[in-house]
């Protein structure tokens, strides 16, 4: 599997997660916000990240994966930041990804990361190894 690593991060915590997800599978990694959704065309596993903003996507990682063109066999994982809870974030985005023909193979969330501390994303990147695997 060809993946690449998108993201949309306001205050930097789905950025460094992104970045972490990235380094540990050797994929390049997108901000959507300087991406065209034309990018995905060249990778067979798209993995997306956005923070919950009202127990939803942010707005801008949902007008992306609105915008992405239609595609058939491919796969996607997908994760969150969130300072509570993830509320419909998932369901919102695989709804949309499966319209768009994609496979939703994953979902994973990281909760409570503070920005001035190291975060610890070793149980996130062990699920998504574990899902590339297969």
């Amino acid at each position: 599997m060809k993946p690449c690593v998108l993201y949309f991060s306001r205050t930097g915590n789905t950025k460094r997660m992104a970045e972490a997800i990235a380094a540990a599978i050797n994929a390049p990694v997108f901000a959507i916000t300087s991406s065209n959704p034309d990018v995905v065309e060249d990778f067979d596993l798209l993995i997306l990240g956005t923070p919950v903003e009202g127990f939803r996507p942010a707005k801008a990682a949902a007008d992306f994966v609105e915008h992405l063109p239609k595609t058939r066999g491919k796969k996607a994982i997908l994760f969150c930041t969130c300072k509570l809870w993830k509320g419909n974030t998932f369901k919102i985005l695989e709804r949309e990804l499966s319209s768009k023909g994609y496979d939703v193979i994953l979902s994973v969330s990281k909760r409570g990361i503070k920005f001035d501390k190291p975060a610890d994303f070793s149980d996130c990147l062990s699920k998504i190894k574990e899902a590339l695997k297969k």
